[in-house]
C-alpha cells in the first residue's frame, strides 16, 4: 500500500470515527470499516489504522466509564476531553496503582510465611530423616543380637 492510499484510508476512518461519535454509535472496527468503506482485512493488516482505530474504541469506553462514575456521583456531569480526559485516566491508573501496591504487599507477606514454612519443613523433614536412621540402625543391632543368640 503506497502512503498517499495510506493516508487516503486514514482520513477516512478518521471521518468514520467523527459521524460514529456524533452518532453515538458504539465503535468497533465492523463498524469503522463499514462507515469509512475501508474493508476490515485492510484495516485489521496495517498497523497504523488498527491502532488508530483501537485508540478511538479506547477512548470512547474511557468516557463511557467516567460518564457512569459521574453519574455515580465520583464527578460532575460532563463529557470529559482534553486535560479532564487526561486527568481522570491519571487518576484511574493512580488507583491501579494503589491496588496493584496493596496485593503486591499481600504477596510479599504470604511469600514470607511460606519461606519460614518451608524452613520449619526442612527442619522437620532432617529430624524424621535422622530418627529414621537411627530406627534403622537399632533394627540391624537387633537383628545382629537375634543372630548371635541363635548361634
Amino acid at each position: 500500500m503506497t502512503q498517499a492510499k495510506l493516508s487516503e484510508n486514514l482520513e477516512k476512518i478518521e471521518k468514520a470515527i467523527a459521524n460514529l461519535r456524533r452518532g453515538k454509535k458504539k465503535l468497533t472496527i465492523s463498524n469503522i470499516a463499514e462507515k469509512s468503506g475501508v474493508p476490515r482485512r485492510t484495516i485489521y493488516n496495517r498497523p497504523e489504522l488498527k491502532e488508530r482505530c483501537d485508540q478511538a474504541i479506547l477512548i470512547q469506553e474511557e468516557l463511557e466509564q467516567a460518564s457512569k462514575e459521574a453519574a455515580a456521583g465520583t464527578e460532575p456531569i460532563t463529557k470529559l476531553y482534553g486535560s479532564k480526559l487526561l486527568q481522570f485516566r491519571y487518576e484511574k491508573v493512580k488507583n491501579e496503582l494503589k491496588e496493584q501496591k496493596i496485593i503486591n504487599a499481600k504477596i510479599l507477606e504470604n511469600n514470607r510465611k511460606l519461606v519460614i514454612e518451608k524452613d520449619e519443613m526442612k527442619g522437620t523433614i532432617q529430624r524424621l530423616q535422622e530418627d529414621n536412621e537411627r530406627l534403622r540402625e537399632q533394627l540391624r543391632q537387633n537383628q545382629n543380637n537375634k543372630v548371635r543368640k541363635i548361634k
